[in-house]
């Protein structure tokens, strides 16, 4: 067992809470204004750094080019294509890598395997209580203290069913199942219609093609159009549509009552789906290639939900919330890939305290939605400038979202997207910008890039009064929290 930290010993410059990707961009964030050798304390949950990538499938892919998702200007060790989409062995070597550049500058104290409890603060420090990986508590004193769990997912677990004559099983074990070998030919359901879904259709079709699998995809999840924004080669110069624009155009469209609008306007813009019409987005890429490979092969989709699994006079079947019921063969295994987004019941964090000196990046004060990992870079600049506690942001409550207005969140992301970096812009030095890793736009050449912000500068002022009245008008009608904090 680890000794009690003595008082000198556990007093650091910043506390961070979270090795994933929104911990990451924290740290590198905060490497650019601590002093060299700054003490800051790291805690989470894990053995090693990466957050949620420890425990998701193994089959899992990023939905972006590798490149765009680093924090900072941390270039990747990886000898792959620009266009690779880096797998999850792949992502935590780099999460590694960041962590250990981040180490060259900083006096880390890393404590694998330790829980967050809770804090305390004052105008002066703030007290932070964690656990120990027996279980003992310790209090440690910072300065600061960002809370970097962001979304802290919960990893899929099986399906509850009533059924005797089905397997159920979460995504992560199906090589342990053996339902990644040609030699296993048993009947597949995937529950589920988003990333998850598709990435584990992918994996059971590519390891045994004439495998049975179906489907059961919810109402339906529509996807960026990964070939549309991320073109290869010289088309880079010519052609494709730049992140940035797209949802620009997409928040200049919502008056705050017109999701179904702004929805139909997205599919014309090449969005991609596996069932006609998807009301909802995860804001996830796919390519029609990839869709249209999983179509062909799943042997049955069905826009529906799953209320359970029964065993029926002839057989089990699956009750859905249509009414309908949908026979399944005795002995197949069900995938549930539902559920990563689904609304919790949790006490409402503003993303900055009252007295300035804890920052928190959480689903129920959203900055720059869905995105934590994008909040997680730009707030700590912020944070540490002391320009964050008066800042003009709009905070949303997704889980709020997710209840009242779930087909709203691709047009309710894009306007806070918009509004907050308009806002951001005004209140952080130009090159947080530029060194900003998840840029999506940098993928395309610099001159095309340029064009880009000239237009964002120009506009930004008359597009961000839009942006207010969108939102206000959005909150007021359904009641989610989306407003500047009091």
């Amino acid at each position: 067992m680890k000794p009690v930290p003595t008082a000198a010993s556990s007093r650091y410059d910043l506390c961070i809470v979270g090795a994933g990707m929104a911990g990451a961009n924290a740290m590198y964030s905060a490497s650019r204004y601590l002093p060299a050798g700054a003490r800051v304390l790291l805690l989470d949950k894990h053995q090693r750094p990466g957050g949620m990538w420890n425990d998701v499938y193994p089959h899992v892919r990023l939905h972006q080019p590798h490149r765009m998702f680093t924090p900072g200007n941390l270039r990747w060790k990886l000898d792959k294509p620009p266009e690779h989409l880096a797998t999850r062995d792949e992502v935590l070597t780099h999460l590694g890598h960041c962590f250990d550049t981040a180490r060259k500058r900083l006096d880390i104290d890393v404590r694998w395997g330790w829980t967050f409890e809770s804090h305390v603060e004052d105008a002066a420090t703030v007290s932070i209580t964690a656990a120990d990986p027996d279980g003992a508590t310790h209090t440690f004193t910072a300065e600061r203290l960002i809370d970097a769990r962001g979304y802290d997912f919960e990893i899929n677990t099986p399906l509850k069913v009533s059924s005797t004559q089905v397997r159920s099983i979460a995504p992560q074990h199906l090589a342990d199942a053996g339902l990644l070998s040609d030699g296993d030919a048993t009947a597949v359901w995937v529950i589920g219609g988003g990333k998850t879904a598709v990435d584990t259709a992918n994996a059971l079709l590519e390891a045994k093609p004439q495998r049975f699998v179906g489907m059961i995809a919810g109402t339906g999840t529509h996807f960026f159009n990964r070939d549309q924004l991320f073109p290869t080669g010289s088309s880079r110069w010519t052609s494709g549509t730049r992140f940035l624009a797209y949802i620009t155009e997409i928040a200049r469209h919502f008056d705050g009552t017109n999701t179904d609008a702004v929805t139909q306007w997205t599919r014309t813009q090449g969005n991609i789906s596996l069932v006609e019409p998807a009301p909802h987005t995860i804001y996830g890429f796919l390519s029609p290639a990839e869709a249209a490979s999983v179509r062909a092969g799943l042997s049955e989709l069905i826009s529906d939900h799953v209320l359970d699994i029964v065993d029926d006079p002839f057989g089990p079947a699956m009750v859905l919330r249509s009414g309908k019921r949908q026979p399944i063969d005795a002995g197949s295994w069900v995938v549930n890939c539902s559920g990563h987004f689904a609304p919790r019941d949790t006490v409402h964090t503003p993303y900055i305290s009252r007295t300035g000196r804890v920052l928190s990046i959480n689903p129920t004060s959203m900055v720059l939605f869905p995105l934590s990992t994008l909040s997680a870079y730009f707030l700590p600049h912020l944070f540490f400038l002391d320009r964050l506690v008066d800042a003009p942001l709009y905070e949303l409550d997704f889980y709020g979202l997710r209840r009242a207005a779930p087909e709203a969140l691709t047009a309710v992301a894009a306007t806070l997207i918009m509004h907050n970096l308009s806002v951001m812009f005004d209140r952080v030095p130009v090159r947080v910008f530029q060194q900003n890793g998840l840029d999506l736009d940098r993928w395309y050449p610099a001159p095309r890039r340029l064009a880009g912000q000239i237009q964002f500068m120009r506009t930004r002022k008359r597009d961000q009064r839009h942006h207010q009245q969108a939102l206000d008008t959005f909150s007021r009608a359904t009641g989610v929290r989306c407003a500047p904090l009091n």
